[in-house]
């Protein structure tokens, strides 16, 4: 029996109402005028304490925001100096012997980064921009606990940990990503060195819009592997232990936690207004039915837009995520699920010869073919550059999911795309695992998934059929 019929997969934004929910909103509308006039009083008596919960819902937004500034930033900065560390690691000494070009082109792109470093044997030997930090040449980590205890977490984790925020030999506050590099990757058991990305912490935080939160007291902890009761770095410690507010801030290998407590002075001029208010209570009544239309307009929009990849339209690695959360708690005896993990070959490539934006329209085309190759009741995302998982539900234990990743990979590559004079023709490696009940987490049968799309890129790095 053919496993594939024509079928797309995607998030689409659906912001018409059926007939229940027309009938139940007409109802809800009735409802609501009618109690609108009969709590038009009380809303004037409690006019201040709304209005005060009102300025404390716009502080939880600012301060909502303030945790999106750091988190992005950091995580921008963060990932921008991965390559760097990959540089190293690849050949040190090309590194060091263009390390001026290689320092200048990272601080060119990063917000926050103030210098860059880089120590063989923890003893730090280049760091850019030189200027301002001559004092750092030469520095050993070793003669300073502090700082290498977050080196050596670093090399303990085998990735990258936010350290800080440090005081800095060559003066300053800065957060610290700490890159191991290791001589014998990816066995990673001869370690050469690392790489040092220093951030401006001050200058993170005045931007984040932290320090000018007006009407709250916030404070700042950090959970890590180092940290894993919190260790407050920011702020009155006292703050977490009773927060109005409290928000995690998502950091690589780690994260911070944002607490405040609210300082809204009283509005005792809202007393001065009762009474224009009992004139005006039918008119606000209309407003706020209208603001609350337009704010659940926009929470479907923002809901569908969280899940949803912004270039390709395909759902994103939450959409991923929450799928195959769902299926491992289904557990049915009878169907299973798969996965393909599928990568494009020389996507680089493509984006060196023909421009970012010829890559952009081929991550389109391949989301596109990817999305007719399968079934209408399976997935296909993009969860990050040129990584592509699709989930194949109800999949019977005996098929041979070899087979059907086959199948899209030639599907998928048999459409070729054109871009001006040039042919594009895609190609993939696709890994595949399928949950048989023997992996215990989601994130066994995704590592699965993606040994064995590295072994197959393996076996093909150097025939590859990518061509232009």
């Amino acid at each position: 029996m053919m496993y594939y019929r024509q079928g797309k997969a995607g998030i689409r934004v659906n912001l018409g109402l059926g007939f229940k929910q027309k009938s139940m909103l007409w109802l809800l509308s009735a409802i609501y005028l009618v109690l609108s006039v009969i709590i038009t009083e009380f809303v004037t008596q409690t006019y201040a304490q709304r209005q005060l919960s009102a300025e404390q819902d716009v502080v939880k937004d600012r301060l909502s925001l303030v945790r999106s500034h750091l988190e992005s930033a950091i995580f921008m900065d963060t990932y921008l100096a991965d390559s760097l560390a990959t540089v190293v690691t690849i050949d040190p000494k090309f590194a060091t012997d263009n390390w001026n070009a290689i320092g200048a082109k990272l601080l060119s792109k990063a917000h926050f980064v103030r210098n860059v470093g880089i120590a063989p044997n923890n003893i730090i030997s280049h760091t850019y921009p030189l200027k301002g930090n001559e004092k750092a040449i030469g520095f050993d980590f070793r003669t300073r606990p502090e700082q290498l205890r977050t080196v050596e977490l670093a090399r303990q984790i085998q990735g990258v940990y936010i350290a800080g925020p440090l005081e800095l030999v060559q003066g300053g506050q800065a957060i610290i990503a700490r890159f191991p590099i290791f001589a014998d990757y990816p066995k990673n058991t001869r370690y050469w060195g690392g790489v040092s990305v220093v951030m401006d912490f001050q200058k993170l935080l005045e931007q984040s819009g932290i320090v000018n939160i007006d009407g709250a007291h916030v404070s700042l902890s950090k959970f890590d592997i180092a940290n894993p009761q919190g260790k407050v770095f920011y702020g009155d410690p006292n703050i977490f232990a009773n927060p109005d507010v409290e928000m995690k801030v998502k950091l690589p290998n780690g994260e911070w936690h944002l607490a405040a407590h609210y300082d809204i002075n009283d509005a005792e001029h809202v007393q001065m207004t009762k009474a224009s208010i009992r004139a005006m209570g039918a008119t606000v009544s209309v407003l706020v039915y209208i603001v609350l239309l337009l704010l659940y307009r926009n929470y479907l929009i923002v809901h569908t837009a969280s899940m949803q990849d912004e270039l390709t339209s395909l759902p994103n690695r939450r959409s991923v995520m929450g799928l195959l959360q769902r299926l491992f708690e289904k557990n049915d005896s009878d169907q299973t699920f798969a996965i393909l993990n599928i990568d494009l070959n020389g996507f680089k490539h493509v984006n060196d010869e023909l421009g970012h934006e010829a890559g952009d329209e081929l991550l389109k085309h391949v989301a596109k073919q990817l999305s007719n190759a399968v079934r209408s009741d399976d997935m296909v995302a993009r969860i990050g550059g040129d990584e592509f998982v699709i989930v194949l539900q109800n999949v019977r234990k005996d098929t041979r999911i070899e087979v059907v990743a086959s199948k899209v990979k030639q599907m998928t590559e048999a459409h070729t795309m054109s871009w001006g004079e040039h042919q594009v023709k895609p190609s993939l490696s696709v890994g595949y695992a399928i949950y048989d009940g023997s992996q215990t987490s989601i994130k066994d049968l995704l590592k699965q998934a993606d040994s064995h799309m590295y072994q197959v890129k393996t076996r093909h790095k150097h025939g590859l059929d990518y061509s232009i």
